[in-house]
């Protein structure tokens, strides 16, 4: 029925039929129509449906709702006798910020605008900004405010969704979700430190500020982000404790968070017993199996950080992370580097012998690689070419599929098809980055650059149709 009313829109339907829905599961990706709204012949990869789902559920409609609206509202007015409804699963949909935004809001929305002036505070948001975003929020949800019954008390709802905390919207929903019947569940947590704009001036940033308010033996992926790279000394160490509590996680991504200049630190001393805390920390997390710590200044530190991890660790991210052939060295001491399915080491200088040399021995040490990233990083085609070779000596052992090794600067014509020549052998690969951006090409301007590029991917193109690999997608 749910189907129907969407593929018809029809969506006040879909509001009464979750108010009213008489099961005590609902999964919203069932609700959805998707052989008839998505057009697509081909089979659709996991990401590739996710994006598609999201433009069902976002899609502003005529009167300038969106689906997630219509499903929102039933869940606000679900009636207290005739509904049995007590999960509510947003499993397989969009986690987008916007999509994170509307579901958080369901505690605020389900009470009185009175009441959401007066809620109080655990979280430490700073008065003046938090008036600001309940004013805001009242103006814009007074025409729904006059559909919902407030304040309707009926049994605890679990709602299962990621989480992303970026602004008022998931603090507030977090906060004050034990006074209203939605509980939030969620196994992944995305944590940009841009919110830390709307705690108060006396508050330390701190994530535990977050996980208090959850159950934390749930999470199993955690992204933390610090675009601007204001993490202080301080802040890190209360990481490291915040962190200890999440002995279940599996994914751990520390993105421009752990950035160790010794310049940044008041000692050596307190520097080095940061990288042993953290160090300490990787080794407890028993059931990690992706990390992710690019673009971070990790440079001489990878042996402290890393020593000790026997974990089968599936994803490795050093991506931009300054690293130098001390760090490589270690790298490939790792008995747990045969577990790896995806390597990135992008944007670190390898442009000396001895890390060149060091790249290639990655090659027969990770035997389980899927996906290898070494785009950026001062390599000469002499050393891919050489890099093709191992590869082609594991081959009847290779799962390698996807390669980046994308130059600062175009390498020359013949050295392109040189190296093509010999990853063609690779039967296994499917995709290769292998060109740098149009603005590295020769030429006066843009129209000329373009010109070379294209003639490039051009003459590319022909060697793989002489060596029959039209198949081998080049990037």
């Amino acid at each position: 029925m749910g189907r129907e009313a969407i593929f018809m829109n029809e969506y006040q339907i879909i509001e009464l039929l979750i108010a009213y829905w008489p099961l005590v599961y609902l999964e919203i990706y069932r609700l959805l129509p998707l052989s008839s709204m998505l057009f697509n012949t081909r089979p659709q990869q996991q990401d590739d449906e996710i994006d598609s789902i999201a433009k069902i559920l976002e899609k502003k409609l005529p009167d300038g709702s969106t689906l997630v609206d219509y499903i929102v509202m039933g869940l606000v007015n679900k009636h207290k006798t005739l509904s049995r409804l007590k999960i509510v699963d947003f499993h397989r949909c969009s986690s987008s910020i916007q999509m994170t935004k509307e579901i958080f809001r369901l505690p605020l929305l389900w009470m009185t605008p009175e009441r959401r002036s007066s809620i109080q505070k655990r979280i430490y948001i700073e008065k003046s900004k938090l008036d600001k975003y309940i004013d805001g929020f009242n103006y814009v949800y007074q025409y729904y405010d006059k559909s919902i019954a407030h304040d309707t008390n009926f049994e605890p709802i679990k709602i299962i969704h990621d989480c992303q905390i970026i602004n008022e919207d998931t603090l507030v929903g977090l906060e004050i979700q034990q006074l209203t019947p939605f509980r939030f569940h969620y196994h992944k947590l995305w944590i940009n430190n841009c919110f830390r704009q709307i705690l108060s001036p006396n508050i330390s940033y701190d994530i535990n500020l977050i996980l208090s308010l959850t159950n934390a033996d749930n999470i199993t992926h955690l992204h933390l982000s610090d675009p601007n790279m204001e993490t202080t000394e301080n802040e890190l160490t209360l990481l490291v404790r915040s962190l200890s509590n999440l002995r279940n996680l599996r994914v751990l991504c520390l993105q421009r968070v752990l950035n160790l200049y010794p310049n940044r630190y008041t000692t050596p001393h307190i520097l080095m017993n940061l990288c042993t805390d953290f160090n300490r920390l990787l080794r407890r997390l028993i059931y990690l199996r992706k990390l992710d710590l690019s673009y971070s200044y990790l440079q001489s530190y990878i042996r402290i950080l890393f020593s000790g991890l026997i974990q089968p660790l599936e994803y490795l991210n050093l991506q931009d992370c300054r690293l130098v052939s001390s760090d490589l060295e270690f790298l490939l001491s790792m008995r747990n580097l045969r577990y790896l399915n995806e390597l990135n080491l992008s944007m670190n200088n390898f442009g000396t012998r001895t890390c060149a040399n060091l790249i290639l021995q990655f090659i027969p040490r990770c035997t389980q690689l899927t996906i290898l990233s070494i785009g950026y990083c001062s390599l000469q085609a002499s050393t891919i070419g050489q890099l093709a070779d191992e590869f082609i000596k594991e081959k009847n052992q290779t799962k390698i599929s996807y390669l980046s090794f994308k130059s600062i600067i175009p390498y020359y014509g013949y050295e392109f098809d040189f190296l093509l020549q010999k990853f063609g052998l690779i039967k296994t690969l499917k995709k290769i980055l292998l060109f740098p951006q149009l603005h590295t090409y020769p030429g006066a301007n843009d129209d000329e650059r373009e010109l070379v590029a294209r003639e490039l991917y051009r003459r590319c193109c022909q060697t793989l149709q002489t060596l029959n690999r039209q198949d081998l997608e080049i990037l």
